[in-house]
């Protein structure tokens, strides 16, 4: 499973999904959104060309080409800092970020925001001995200029995709997770907002359907 990000409050929440090593990029924009035009896109090695580098601000660039289209992701962490597991929440346009902000931008094929606020979780990354990304798993949320409609993009690369969970809204209390293929459930206390199932201990080979439950408090 791509990084599942549940996008309404409840006492029960629960995501389903399928486990996959493949790298692959998936972009869900609403209507009005601008960089999306309001579509949905799905972008794998068999579709397009990945390139990873490190910006100047010590987080990560991500240059997808597919055909006419191309796009270009970057991440940044607050203070120069490199990038690592966990929520970055109030993000800002990057490179005008303040020095105490994480920054975001996704734009390309002709579109980009003027200005932008949004969020992106970090699952897992990895790096070489130069800090250039060899793996990682993350997802995105941005509003361009302030507007309501977001896109949304989650990301595996050269990893198994998370078994995981970023919560909005919600004061959690427990997770539940089941991988449905081979019958194992871990039944865990957890007020966590970022979590992950296989970091706590689910068994999850490529092709395995696995259940996320998650019960707590609406904000």
């Amino acid at each position: 499973m791509n990084a599942y990000r549940p996008l309404v409050a409840g006492l029960l929440l629960a995501a389903s999904c399928v486990a996959s090593a493949d790298t692959r990029l998936t972009l869900k924009s609403d209507a009005g959104d601008y960089i999306g035009q309001g579509k949905n896109y799905l972008y794998t090695d068999a579709n397009a060309t990945f390139r990873y580098s490190k910006n100047f601000d010590n987080g990560i660039t991500l240059n997808i080409n597919s055909g006419s289209a191309w796009w270009t992701l970057d991440l940044a962490a607050p203070g120069d800092a490199q990038l690592r597991p966990g929520s970055y929440e109030a993000a800002t346009r990057f490179p005008f970020q303040a020095a105490s902000e994480p920054g975001l931008s996704f734009s390309g094929s002709g579109r980009g925001c003027n200005t932008l606020t949004g969020r992106f979780d970090i699952f897992a990354v990895s790096y070489d001995d130069q800090g250039v990304v060899t793996g990682l798993n993350a997802s995105f949320e941005q509003h361009c200029e302030g507007a309501t409609p977001a896109l949304r993009g989650e990301l595996s690369y050269n990893m198994v995709a998370p078994m995981g969970v970023s919560t909005v809204g919600l004061t959690p209390k427990r997770y539940t997770c089941l991988n449905r293929t081979s019958g194992q459930r871990l039944t865990l206390k957890s007020t966590a907002t970022l979590f992950d199932c296989k970091q706590a201990g689910l068994q999850v080979n490529p092709g395995d359907r696995v259940t996320i439950s998650i019960n707590g408090i609406a904000e």
